[in-house]
């Protein structure tokens, strides 16, 4: 048969080597999905239920379609690119140029001869098939539909090609004929596994519609099984031809090994919860409130979504883990991701977890743990196996790498692969990912389903990102995963978004909120949504007295005032130059300089390192009362968002409401003893009615350049005025409502027009963030989003940000690295600055730039990065004290 003599891998370019026959490579790859969709997983079953199909009917009919991936590579042209003197290979023809990618080539072969395959039987239609259903199939849209996943395995969908590309890319002569190698294959791999085609179902609006919502999942599966299929440790390349049904058999147990050692062989068997006790071996632990609603709440049928409002203290992440592990049990997922605002919170929880995670499953499980952007492996084992490069692999082109290639080139972003771990903890912004046309963003989809989705410190997010986790919410929800969302300071508006999103993917009408109560478990589920009120332990409800400033020399007073009673003391600032000025003014007139730090983002990775380790070291739950004594800590807000540390004593600039809670919950976080009442000090401009326009930039100009709804610190002020503290959680819903829920009539004529105007900038950029995200019940279709260049964030950001690498010259006069020899001295070399911000640093010197070469070959990651050495810039500086001093005033963070 012809097809055997065409090649689909080959181990180098120009040479007459082994090669691997295509029908045996598409079999691979079909063997993998048919071990991962099998009918006994939970995904497949719903998946089945969701398309009236029965599991194995469904896979059927998926595998046979996997086994179709590569059918483009039987074109002329893309088997010209490996040239060989084997007499039984297809011989190149030199009229044929590979210049069309294989997998449009796949989709152009399949558009031109669908209709001619289903009436000779190649496809195996039942019965005849005639020009009414033809004519009904084509109109349906369910074959398209049913196929762009496989045709787009390569980690984004493809665009279909005109018909005419058939006789330019595949040979059609009486010595050889591409298409009906084609055909041949198909119809013999239509004998091993029969498509079992769903003939109602194929006709029926409402299931296309269904398939097309489902197609990003399927798409994620089949990139999965390409990848996995694609690897020569498991797959040897072979030459020797079989039946392809006993190649089937050879396949198959391959693929076996292949998952057994990536761990993708079998879900990890979870355990029924069993008490807090039972997961630090302790004999018995008082639950808070929140604990006990988590451990008896009722868990319904289908995905679940849980939202935990409660204060700082209150066992929200202990009550999270106690709904994901009774999930988890349940049922409802296979495996968790930890999602939170930033690297600094995502690298606290991992360590808060620990080896937590495994008490979630039995120990035969071994339950893989990733930390989503620092970790570089699931197991040793599994790089060993996968990641390994591969370089014997064909290169097609330089726009089309071979799968094995661009597997290697994604198990190198750790990132994408913590998705498909057991458990993973990350930046939100990993799990954002999947819904926007970045390319494997269905893989990430896959490796969300049946997966439990904690989200911390929800109300972070801007409006941008929460329309996307609105978006991504919904589809999690019908592609059958659970959700448990963390929040101190959700405004009712932000939570009845949330519900709806939820509610929406459960093709359920939207329920507004109904309970204003604080602390607040909301479950939202297939059921009515239920709002759980909450009691809350005495020793986390505190109150904060709330002092004011006006100027900067009262809060440094204040500061000399603590250190001389004894006490620690920090200052959170809005903008790294003011944090700065501040620290250098403290620090001349502090008895004990050496007592004070300066914590922002404009440090070097290695010296923002050493820092929050001096911080936590100083400040730390564990610092003593000595080492305590006269300690001061001027930051910006990177202080109230990563570490576990807390002060005697706080001064805050003025910040909108959710922030400053925040930054009250480091004062006297943890039991150490009688000390005075916790005090917040704000510095913010003289109290004003009637305020104008130049209210908060005549005292705080850097604050207004960083909040510029100047209505959220007016409106602050008022209620903590009005309120004269912070009394938590009695307060907490009017503290936040009296901020967020009030309506611009409540505002300040002066004030209005900022408010306005942030009104526009929020609604535009929930309009960018639906423009930008993937319309998933679209289906999976190649559309103008989907370009190869272009560069859609997470997050939305005033200006482009630069990774900046700081140099120094060794005593030879030689370039070198900022963190020197250490370990990832590349990464720790670095510092992201604004874009306007890295182009006020002196270009590196032209007699430099040999040896800027050299350390970039040698260190990946300074790849697209911006050398600067300081000691040869005249106006800009950095010193491990201060970090980076820019030339010029600068006003944001």
């Amino acid at each position: 048969m012809i097809y055997y003599h065409y090649w689909g891998k080959a181990q180098a370019k120009g040479q007459d080597v082994e090669c691997h026959l295509l029908p045996y490579h598409s079999l691979d790859v079909a063997a993998v999905g048919w071990l991962l969709l099998s009918p006994d997983r939970p995904l497949t079953q719903r998946l089945a239920a969701q398309l009236s199909l029965e599991p194995k009917a469904l896979r059927q009919l998926l595998v046979f379609w996997l086994g179709l991936h590569d059918i483009g590579k039987f074109a002329r042209s893309f088997q010209g690119l490996f040239q060989s003197t084997n007499s039984d290979l297809v011989p190149p023809a030199s009229q044929y140029t590979y210049s069309v990618r294989h997998d449009c080539l796949g989709d152009v072969l399949w558009q031109r001869k669908w209709t001619a395959w289903f009436r000779d039987g190649t496809l195996q239609w039942p019965g005849e098939f005639t020009k009414v259903e033809s004519r009904a199939l084509n109109e349906s849209k369910a074959l398209s539909v049913l196929t762009a996943p496989f045709f787009g395995h390569h980690g984004q969908p493809v665009a279909a090609g005109t018909h005419s590309l058939l006789d330019e890319f595949f040979a059609s002569d009486e010595h050889a004929d591409d298409v009906e190698a084609a055909r041949q294959f198909i119809a013999d791999w239509a004998n091993v596994v029969p498509p079992e085609w769903p003939i109602e179902q194929l006709f029926s609006e409402e299931w296309v519609y269904t398939l097309q919502t489902l197609s990003w999942t399927i798409a994620g599966w089949a990139t999965l099984s390409d990848w996995l299929g694609s690897n020569q440790d498991h797959f040897r390349y072979r030459q020797k031809r079989m039946p392809l049904a006993d190649y089937w058999q050879i396949a198959l147990a391959n693929a076996e090994s292949a998952l057994q050692e990536t761990g993708f062989h079998q879900l990890p068997e979870p355990l029924p919860y069993a008490g807090m006790a039972s997961w630090f071996g302790q004999q018995s632990i008082t639950p808070t409130p929140l604990q006990q609603a988590a451990e008896t709440v009722a868990i319904t049928d289908g995905p679940q979504l849980f939202i935990l409002e409660d204060i700082t203290g209150s066992g929200k992440t202990e009550a999270a883990c106690i709904l994901a592990q009774r999930l988890l049990a349940a049922g409802h997922g296979d495996g968790l991701y930890f999602a939170l605002p930033t690297m600094a919170t995502s690298n606290a929880m991992y360590s808060r977890l620990g080896n937590l995670h495994r008490r979630f499953y039995t120990a035969e499980s071994s339950p893989s743990f990733v930390l989503a952007h620092g970790a570089r492996d699931l197991n040793d084992d599994f790089i060993a196996a996968v990641a390994a490069p591969q370089p014997s692999d064909l290169d097609y082109t330089a726009s089309e790498l071979s799968a094995t290639s661009r597997c290697n080139q994604w198990l190198a972003d750790s990132r994408k692969k913590a998705l498909l771990a057991e458990v993973g903890v990350g930046t939100i912004d990993q799990a954002l990912m999947a819904i926007l046309p970045f390319r494997h963003q269905s893989l990430r989809l896959y490796g969300l389903a049946r997966k439990v989705l904690v989200i911390d410190e929800v109300h972070a997010y801007d409006n941008y990102m929460q329309t996307l986790l609105s978006q991504l919410l919904s589809y999690h929800a019908r592609q059958g995963g659970s959700a448990i969302l963390l929040t101190a300071t959700l405004p009712r508006a932000m939570r009845s978004a949330l519900m709806a999103a939820w509610q929406t993917g459960l093709g359920q009408p939207e329920t507004k909120p109904q309970k204003d109560d604080f602390p607040l478990l909301t479950h939202v589920s297939q059921s009515q949504p239920l709002e759980l009120p909450l009691g809350s332990r005495a020793e986390v409800s505190r109150s904060v007295d709330v002092e004011w400033l006006t100027e900067e020399e009262q809060a440094i007073n204040a500061v000399l005032e603590a250190v001389e009673a004894g006490e620690c003391i920090a200052w959170v600032r809005n903008t790294v130059d003011d944090a700065i000025r501040a620290f250098e003014a403290i620090a001349a007139r502090h008895p004990e300089p050496e007592h004070c730090l300066l914590f922002h983002s404009r440090f070097a990775m290695v010296d923002r390192q050493r820092i929050e380790s001096q911080v936590i070291e100083r400040l730390g739950k564990d610092s003593t009362p000595e080492m305590r004594k006269g300690q001061v800590l001027v930051s910006t807000q990177v202080f109230q968002e990563s570490l576990d540390c807390d002060v005697d004593v706080m001064i805050s600039d003025i910040a909108p409401i959710d922030l400053l809670i925040q930054r009250a919950g480091r004062l006297q976080r943890h039991q150490r003893g009688p000390r005075c009442l916790p005090r917040l000090l704000v510095l913010a401009p003289p109290w004003a009615d009637d305020p104008d326009e130049h209210w908060l930039k005549r005292t705080l100009p850097g604050t207004q350049a960083v909040y510029r709804d100047t209505s959220l610190c007016w409106l602050t002020q008022r209620v903590l005025r009005r309120l004269g503290e912070i009394r938590m959680p009695e307060k907490a819903r009017a503290l936040i409502e009296g901020v967020y829920g009030q309506a611009i009539d409540d505002i300040p004529d002066a004030l209005q027009q900022a408010r306005i105007e942030q009104g526009s900038i929020r609604k535009a950029s929930g309009s960018l963030a639906i423009f930008n995200a993937l319309n998933l019940e679209d289906g999976y279709i190649k559309s103008d989003q989907w370009q190869e260049e272009q560069e859609i964030g997470t997050r939305l950001m005033d200006e482009p940000t630069i990774n900046v690498v700081l140099l120094s010259l060794t005593d030879d006069n030689e370039l070198a690295l900022w963190a020197g020899e250490s370990r990832h001295a590349d990464m720790l070399s670095q510092v992201k600055l604004r874009q306007s911000q890295a182009a006020k640093l002196a270009a590196l010197s032209s007699r430099y730039e040999s040896q800027w070469l050299i350390l970039q070959e040698r260190y990946k990651a300074l790849k697209y990065t911006q050398p600067w050495l300081p000691s040869d810039d005249p106006d800009c500086s950095y010193d491990t004290q201060w970090g980076v001093r820019l030339a010029g005033k600068e006003t944001k963070a």
